[in-house]
């Protein structure tokens, strides 16, 4: 036996009121003509709701109950029903039989013919049987023949009934059956049934009748193929199913809220921030989740949303239940329902690790910023410090010309004869200085003889040498005499050793005898002509 809730879509079959009611006395689920017959709720009539009390406590199996309502009294039967891991009863009220009257003019719906309405009862949507006390089919319609198939022509010639129900609730069918007839109230099973169409979902509502003689009973089994229904709220749930598992994998926050702000729909990720199931954030306000300061600038935000129909993105910290803080990008826009209602949804991304790493590479560019402001100074500094070596080098270059001017004066010793003394060692640089202070002395100056004064010089190479010999040619070029004096033992012995042919030179033994030779030159020679 089927002992799931009662569908609405089964629900819907029965044409009398029926509701399901759950310990705390509410309706659970109800059909059409429980809403319309009782516009106010009968339960809190005290002989209902005491009977109510009894068959969900398991004090009774069930119970009957007689409200006077207007126009017309019902008649309430209560039986238990499964709901899970509670209770919860089936209530089914019926029109209370009045006491019989003066028959009525007989009216042309009671001149029916019976051919008629046995063409009515075929045309209908439902299977419609009629059985007697002992089990026998005094009728069924085309619809329960074409379930039944093959069997169905058996039982309308032999009136063996055929169970159109799962054989493994056969007998608890019968039992049912024997309760509707023994009792007079009516019953709902429910069952997968095999039939010549495949397995279908049926709904059975057994309800009993009276026969032709006062103390017959019959019982009228009024059937509802309920498999696509059932099959459409399968889908459904599983659709339903596959979204949640969707919504449920996404690591960002899903959430839904009313205009009140009360959850309506949460994410796993969501949930888990609170610690909490999806089930136990759904219906909860957003102050039973978050302290009043935190949850009323959420609901700010959510009136926003509601009032301008505009979405917003906020940046916000969200406490974990671990106490750990982190930081989220909430965007919120309007949900709005087919029923015009309007709620917000709600997406929030974590950014806790992006923050982190703007933190870092700002903290990284002052770094680089602070570097580079040292670096210049530190360039500056060495800028500084260049410019102060290139000025103490300008003053060294300068006290070093200074110093090679001073190491070879030009002496003009007599008119027209310069002596030049060479003190200290001979170097390329020291003759290249030499020659163009010389030469250009000489040219400036008219000098006609020059006196090389190696008095000072205290060795002679190779190279030293060939920097005299290369003054001296220079000399020459110009059109002055040169001569050599003070060349010391030591330096006479070297060049000898070396092998210096000075042979073609004027050479004098001091300064002195160098210009005086000059002088004596210069008076025996005729004058220049101008």
């Amino acid at each position: 036996m089927n002992d799931d809730r009662l569908s609405d879509a089964a629900l819907g079959v029965f044409p009398e009121p029926i509701a399901i009611v759950d310990r705390a006395l509410l309706v659970q689920k109800a059909n059409a003509a429980w809403t319309t017959t009782f516009p106010e709720s009968p339960l809190t009539e005290p002989s209902l709701a005491a009977a109510l009390a009894k068959v969900l406590a398991g004090e009774t199996p069930r119970a009957e109950v007689t409200l006077e309502t207007r126009p017309t009294p019902h008649v309430v039967t209560i039986v238990p029903v499964p709901d899970g891991d509670s209770r919860a009863a089936l209530v089914h009220a019926r029109a209370a039989v009045l006491p019989a009257r003066e028959p009525a003019p007989r009216s042309r719906d009671d001149r029916i013919p019976a051919t008629l309405l046995r063409r009515i009862l075929d045309r209908l949507p439902v299977t419609v049987s009629l059985v007697d006390a002992g089990g026998r089919s005094i009728f069924s319609n085309d619809t329960r023949a074409r379930l039944l198939g093959p069997a169905a022509k058996q039982e309308r010639e032999t009136g063996t009934r055929e169970l159109l129900i799962d054989p493994a609730d056969a007998d608890f069918a019968r039992e049912v059956e024997a309760r509707v007839l023994a009792t007079g109230t009516e019953e709902i099973i429910t069952s997968d049934v095999p039939t010549a169409l495949g397995t279908r979902s049926m709904f059975f509502h057994l309800i009993p009748v009276e026969g032709e003689g006062a103390e017959e009973r019959l019982v009228l089994c009024v059937g509802q193929d309920v498999t696509e229904q059932l099959r459409a709220e399968r889908d459904l749930r599983e659709q339903q199913d596959f979204i949640r598992q969707v919504i449920d994998s996404d690591p960002n926050l899903i959430f839904v809220k009313d205009d009140c702000g009360t959850f309506l729909l949460a994410n796993k990720a969501f949930a888990d921030i609170f610690g909490k199931t999806v089930d136990e954030i759904v219906g909860q306000h957003e102050r039973e989740l978050n302290e009043r300061r935190r949850a009323d600038g959420f609901l700010s935000i959510d009136h926003q949303v509601l009032g301008t129909l505009e979405e917003r993105m906020v940046e916000e910290e969200i406490h974990w239940h671990t106490g750990e803080l982190r930081w989220y990008q909430t965007t919120k826009r309007p949900l709005v329902r087919p029923n015009g209602e309007v709620h917000v949804l709600g997406c929030s991304v974590d950014i806790t690790t992006r923050l982190e790493t703007q933190r870092k590479l700002e903290e990284a560019a002052m770094e680089v910023e602070r570097r580079a402001v040292e670096a210049f100074r530190q360039a500056e500094a060495k800028a500084a410090l260049v410019d102060e070596l290139d000025q103490k080098l300008a003053i060294i270059e300068a006290q070093h010309q200074e110093i090679l001017t001073l190491s070879a004066p030009l002496l003009e010793v007599a008119a027209g004869v310069l002596a030049v003394p060479i003190v200290g060692a001979m170097t390329q640089t020291r003759a290249e200085e030499i020659m163009h202070r010389l030469l250009a002395a000489i040219v400036e100056r008219q000098v006609a003889s020059v006196v090389l004064d190696l008095t000072g010089l205290e060795t002679i190479e190779t190279h030293t040498a060939d920097h005299l010999m290369s003054i001296v040619r220079a000399i020459r070029l110009l059109g002055a005499d040169a001569v050599i004096s003070g060349i010391r033992p030591a330096v006479a012995q070297t060049i000898v050793e070396l092998g210096i042919d000075l042979s073609g030179f004027v050479t004098k033994r001091t300064l002195r005898a160098a210009i005086f030779s000059r002088e004596v030159a210069r008076s025996a020679a005729p004058p220049r002509r101008r």
